[in-house]
């Protein structure tokens, strides 16, 4: 391209109920575009899965909407797979006995990508709940200019946390070690360490509080053998959070070129990490100063909320509120004033940022 010019394309999955959404990015492209820099190129499409009709829909109609927003943006590719996950509790790792939605569009979009769009220097993926300051992107983008460029809110974290020590949870840890309640229910569990075990018990707390202790703390061992099981490991690779992440073109004509052979049953953005695990020379380019993070007005409290400053490119969590109230379209920054008072924090299981509502 021309020198200095920076080719973009950003990959937004996004299921077939969410025109809302959809609409919303491309008017904040619409800003925030040309604030970037006239020579720059950005392109942003949508990659969607098989149709899907919600309660009351009939699929006809849904592939007619379809038909006919595709002719008025002409920015929707339909690769396929599931249209969306069943719900899950956010940053919970999962594997589905079938491809998972956004997983499966990653890898077969970047391929349509490699195909349809030779051109592009770089793929940003975007959550189509997230803001992305363009402009302030790219003088990241410019000093960079690698194809092997990975950039994101980088995360490491344990698939099997059963073999915890109690007193990474626990502190002081006499209490916990003492526990002759904790103590007698743990000696249930021989093949997890006694942390793993106080863990599980954290987790069906703040999860499945309804659901019988002895039952649940049993499904939560069950559910970290299945994931080290699938991903032959009982950690994950250096992985990039869901919110977003930019890869440059010999990391995208890598997975588009092996989409057909590369895991897609697992979360997408834990997959990432196994994806990239085998490449030489990536250059990862962390995100986690304040550049990504999540709007610091989100129900609950989430460990990777901040308050909006100079520094801030992306934003995830976005409300439609928020976009309305907060987002300047004529100079594409965002204010993220807190509204709610944030709950106490959750205590994430073993990391994982699945998205409750699926793709």
């Amino acid at each position: 391209g021309l020198s200095g010019a920076v080719v973009l394309e950003v990959m937004v999955t996004s299921k077939w109920s969410q025109r809302a959404r959809r609409d919303i990015q491309r008017r904040a492209l619409q800003s925030c575009g040309p604030l970037a820099g006239e020579q720059h190129i950005i392109e942003l499409l949508f990659f969607m899965g098989d149709f899907n009709a919600s309660e009351g829909e009939r699929l006809a109609d849904v592939a007619a909407a379809a038909e006919r927003e595709q002719e008025e943006f002409g920015d929707l590719v339909q690769v396929g797979g599931p249209d969306s996950d069943p719900p899950v509790y956010r940053d919970v790792t999962y594997v589905l006995d079938r491809p998972c939605a956004r997983t499966y569009r990653l890898a077969h979009g970047s391929r349509w990508l490699v195909e349809n769009r030779p051109h592009f220097e770089y793929v940003l993926y975007l959550d189509d709940d997230s803001y992305l300051n363009y402009p302030r992107l790219m003088q990241h983008l410019e000093p960079v200019r690698s194809g092997d460029l990975a950039m994101g809110f980088t995360m490491e974290t344990e698939l099997d946390w059963s073999q915890t020590h109690v007193c990474e949870l626990c502190d002081p840890c006499e209490p916990c070690l003492k526990s002759e309640e904790l103590n007698t229910f743990c000696n249930q569990f021989p093949d997890m360490a006694y942390g793993g075990c106080v863990m599980a018990i954290q987790n069906c707390k703040i999860f499945n509080d309804d659901e019988d202790l002895n039952l649940c703390v049993r499904g939560k061992v069950d559910a970290i053998r299945r994931l080290s099981m699938y991903f032959g490991s009982t950690s994950a690779p250096r992985w990039l959070l869901g919110m977003g992440w930019v890869f440059g073109r010999n990391i995208v004509g890598w997975i588009g070129r092996n989409a057909d052979s590369l895991k897609v049953r697992g979360a997408a953005d834990v997959m990432l990490g196994f994806w990239l695990a085998p490449l030489e020379n990536v250059r990862w380019v962390p995100m986690n100063e304040g550049q990504f993070h999540d709007h610091p007005d989100v129900p609950g409290k989430s460990m990777f909320s901040r308050e909006c400053t100079e520094k801030t490119v992306l934003v995830h969590r976005l409300t439609p509120q928020h976009w309305a109230e907060d987002f300047d379209p004529v100079t594409c920054k965002l204010r993220c004033p807190r509204r709610l008072h944030p709950q106490p924090a959750e205590q994430g299981e073993g990391g994982g940022g699945a998205e409750e509502e699926g793709a």
